[in-house]
């Protein structure tokens, strides 16, 4: 028996949480969801999720800070995709200072394309 995959979505616009849900629901995985990255940066070692989906502009905490909180913890080694509306090549670059797996910008895939880019990022692991 194959073991779901689990996937946090951190994303603090429901509609596209609600959204990202349900297409990786419909894929197989087991997904968590949080508006709030401050929030999960407790929850991930007792969920450990195979893989974290982080937007970058959060209230309390954008996905900066939280991309660089989770990567500065030695015990956390889960991949972090960012994925953000903001485009400019600083905020890209910026994110793979902090150690980001992928960088992926939401205007580019619509539905189901999201989950075949992470499928294809989980794949070449």
């Amino acid at each position: 028996m194959n073991k779901r995959i689990k996937i946090l979505i951190i994303e603090d616009n429901i509609d596209i949480q609600e959204l990202y849900k349900i297409y990786f629901e419909d894929a197989g995985f087991e997904v968590y969801s949080s508006m709030d990255g401050l929030h999960w940066i407790t929850k991930i070692l007792e969920i450990v999720p195979d893989l974290i989906i982080l937007d970058i502009m959060m209230p309390q905490m954008n996905g900066f800070e939280v991309l660089e909180t989770i990567k500065n913890q030695s015990s956390i080694k889960i991949p972090v995709i960012i994925c953000s509306n903001l485009s400019q090549q600083a905020d890209i670059d910026k994110a793979y200072e902090l150690w980001a797996d992928l960088y992926l910008r939401k205007s580019d895939y619509q539905g189901a394309e999201i989950v075949d880019k992470i499928n294809e990022f989980l794949n070449k692991k």
